[in-house]
């Protein structure tokens, strides 16, 4: 068995969600390998490289990568596949939009979300928002997984050698889309996507004043910020805060 776990960055750094796939392809299997995919993105490449313990580091820095559009990474990932057992990529709203799109293009069902390994064909998820915890076989020779970046520790260096960098190619630009803007919310907080402790509020708050003690409890606690639907439809937090 050979795991390939999807990086998810943003061609500077790496999403510290990438670090808890690659503890949980490491509970799959010893042999992990990594992709890195973007534009500019050598330096991520080589700092995963440090970890240890990864066999080698895929490297696909193209034009036709800048973005990271799923449109035009699924086909590379679909290519490499037949080297692998298992796929893996953070539940992140990247590793949501990518994986998907592979599993269709390789005929695979997808295991979403997982927060447990019980064996390499075996996985613990959450469905029904949370409130069942479902064990789930797969029964498909090639598995595509999510893997939820809480449950999850990140992985620590290992030590031993430097994973080679692999440069890969083959990648097109599909001409399905294009990023235009690119709005990023700017917070203090904890990441609400690996936060360990998020302080959500809803619209029983009454109003955006009172929001505050929200962001005034969540600051106490170290914690992310989070809000239901109703509270973003009411103007109270930013639609990037949505939880529930």
């Amino acid at each position: 068995m050979k795991a390939l776990v999807i990086a998810v960055h943003d061609d500077d750094r790496v999403d510290p969600a990438t670090l808890s796939a690659i503890t949980a392809a490491r509970q799959i299997t010893p042999a992990v390998d990594l992709l890195v995919a973007g534009k500019d993105c050598a330096g991520v490449a080589r700092s995963l490289s440090a970890l240890g313990g990864i066999g080698q580091v895929l490297l696909c820095d193209h034009d036709a990568c800048a973005g990271h559009l799923p449109e035009n990474v699924a086909p590379l990932v679909q290519r490499l596949a037949p080297g692998y057992s298992h796929l893996l990529a953070p539940a992140t709203t990247e590793g949501k939009n990518l994986m998907p799109r592979v599993a269709a293009l390789l005929d695979a069902a997808q295991v979403s979300e997982i927060i447990a390994v019980e064996s390499p064909d075996t996985y613990r998820r959450p469905i029904y928002a949370g409130n069942v915890i479902a064990t789930v076989r797969n029964s498909d020779p090639l598995q595509v997984l999510t893997v939820r970046p809480t449950a999850f520790e990140p992985a620590a260096a290992e030590g031993g050698e430097t994973a080679p960098v692999v440069e890969v190619n083959g990648v097109e630009d599909a001409g399905l889309s294009k990023v235009v803007e690119t709005c990023l919310a700017v917070s203090e907080r904890p990441d609400l996507a690996s936060a360990e402790i998020v302080v959500s509020g809803g619209r029983g708050l009454g109003s955006k004043e009172k929001f505050a003690l929200v962001y005034e409890l969540a600051d106490r606690l170290g914690a992310a910020v989070g809000a239901t639907r109703a509270a973003v439809d009411a103007g109270f937090i930013g639609n990037e805060a949505q939880v529930g």
